[in-house]
């Protein structure tokens, strides 16, 4: 049985429940017809932040800063802004949030390429999403070429994993000049260096095939020549190939009479009887 106290303090907590529930509705209703205080506009800075501009945003969405005050700020469909903004090539992503002053935050990171692509649709550039932004004269960003002998990029991921590791690795950023895919799908990368291009297959083993690779031109082609051979292949485990065009007159860059080796660095007979070599069959010197 609820004494006198008991039943007042019941009737005070229902009270109290009342209260907060008028409270709460009378919150959200003032919330929502608070006039938006203003939009602001933001644009992170990176490499394409010079073509993108609050300026710029504020004109794909039909300037929406000069109409704020004519709203409230509940009227705003954030969700919308943002579908709208990052279908834009040029953007990267866009954040679209309401402050508790009731300003409408727009925050816009552009587009943060990582390639630029050439194939038989034209070029552009990717990010890391693969998003294309079609190259422009206006665009001049300094990104590794991909050059690829079909109608679109066949494995963008793949590219840009690709491109990861590359980046990740001093010597490979420093030895990749751009990146041909073949119509088989191989890997050719075009050294900073003129006289061949490297045949990696696909994108993995790296390392490996970097070894196998510097193997080769250090002990291979001081005696051929860095310009005897027209395609240098590591796609295959174990195996430097040096690929030559039959009937193109060779030339070495180099005397091996004038070269001077240290001991066992190289088995001349081996190079000379074929183009073909293991990576056991040649000593890696450091480069």
């Amino acid at each position: 049985m609820l004494t006198k106290r008991g039943i007042t303090l019941c009737i005070l907590s229902l009270m109290l429940g009342i209260y907060l529930v008028v409270a709460l509705a009378a919150s959200q209703g003032m919330a929502a017809e608070a006039p938006c205080n203003g939009v602001r506009i933001s644009v992170s800075q990176n490499e394409m932040s010079q073509f993108v501009t609050p300026d710029d945003i504020d004109h794909e969405l039909g300037g929406i800063r000069a109409t704020a005050d004519s709203l409230a700020a509940a009227d705003y469909n954030l969700r919308d802004l943002e579908l709208k903004l990052g279908a834009l090539s040029i953007i990267e992503s866009v954040n679209c949030h309401r402050l508790a002053n009731d300003v409408i935050a727009i925050d816009v990171v552009p587009m943060r390429p990582v390639a630029r692509v050439f194939d038989r649709s034209g070029s552009y550039y990717i990010n890391r999403s693969g998003k294309h932004l079609l190259a422009s004269p206006r665009y001049q960003i300094d990104v590794p070429v991909v050059i690829a002998d079909h109608d679109s990029l066949p494995d963008a991921q793949g590219v840009i994993s690709l491109l990861d590791e590359i980046n990740a690795n001093t010597m490979w950023s420093q030895l990749v000049s751009e990146i041909k895919i073949a119509r088989n799908g191989d890997y050719l990368i075009v050294p900073a260096f003129n006289g061949h291009i490297v045949n990696i297959g696909d994108g993995s083993n790296l390392d490996d095939k970097m070894k196998r690779l510097f193997a080769f031109y250090n002990n291979v082609l001081p005696v051929k020549g860095w310009n005897y051979y027209d395609t240098i292949s590591v796609k295959f485990a174990r195996q430097v190939v040096g690929k030559i065009v039959p009937g193109k007159v060779r030339r070495s860059d180099f005397d091996a009479v004038d070269l001077e080796f240290e001991e066992g660095d190289i088995d001349i007979d081996i190079i000379n009887s074929r183009d073909s070599v293991t990576v056991g069959e040649i000593k890696p010197k450091i480069i």
